[in-house]
C-alpha cells in the first residue's frame, strides 16, 4: 500500500539540508542519501551535488531510478553497506533511521555511514519522531565534535 506524503515539501526540505551541509562543510560536492526511498529529496539535492542513493527496498529504488535517471543508486542495508568510496555529505532523512530496528542497529548504521564520510564530512540524520513531538517544517540538528563517541 502506497503512503501519501503530499504534505511534505521535498524542495524546501532539500534546500534546508543543502544549507546545513554548506554551513558545516562549505564546498561539499558529493552526497549519499541513505534510505533514499523513491528519491524525492534527491530530485532537488542532485542540483547541488553529485548525488548517490541507497535503499534496501528494490521497488522504492525502481521508482527512484525512474525519477532520477542520472543518479547512481545502490541496494543495501543501512547497517552494513560498503560502497567502496567516501562522500562529503551523507543524509538519512524522513525518520528512515528508525528502520535500523534497535540500539545496536542504530549504532551499526551510524558507524557504517561515518565510515563513508570524507574527513570533515557532514552526516545528517533526521530522527525518528513520534506524532506528539512532530513539528512541520522544522529541521532538527545536533552537531558533534571530533571527540564524539562515534568512530570515524
Amino acid at each position: 500500500m502506497r503512503q501519501d506524503y503530499s504534505f511534505k515539501d521535498y524542495r524546501a526540505e532539500a534546500e534546508a539540508v543543502h544549507a546545513r551541509i554548506q554551513q558545516a562543510h562549505p564546498g561539499a560536492k558529493n552526497l549519499l542519501e541513505v534510505a533514499c526511498g523513491t528519491g524525492k529529496h534527491l530530485e532537488h539535492l542532485k542540483a547541488h551535488y553529485e548525488a548517490v542513493g541507497l535503499d534496501l527496498d528494490a521497488k522504492q529504488l525502481e521508482e527512484a531510478r525512474r525519477r532520477n535517471p542520472e543518479v547512481v543508486f545502490y541496494q543495501g542495508d543501512m547497517r552494513t553497506f560498503d560502497l567502496g568510496r567516501t562522500f562529503d555529505a551523507i543524509t538519512c532523512l524522513f525518520s528512515a533511521i528508525g528502520h535500523a530496528g534497535s540500539v545496536e542497529g542504530l549504532e551499526a548504521a551510524v558507524y557504517t555511514m561515518a565510515r563513508h564520510l570524507n574527513p570533515g564530512g557532514v552526516l545528517l540524520v533526521e530522527p525518528w519522531l513520534s506524532p506528539q513531538v512532530w513539528q512541520n517544517n522544522r529541521m532538527r540538528c545536533l552537531s558533534t565534535s571530533p571527540t564524539s563517541r562515534w568512530p570515524v
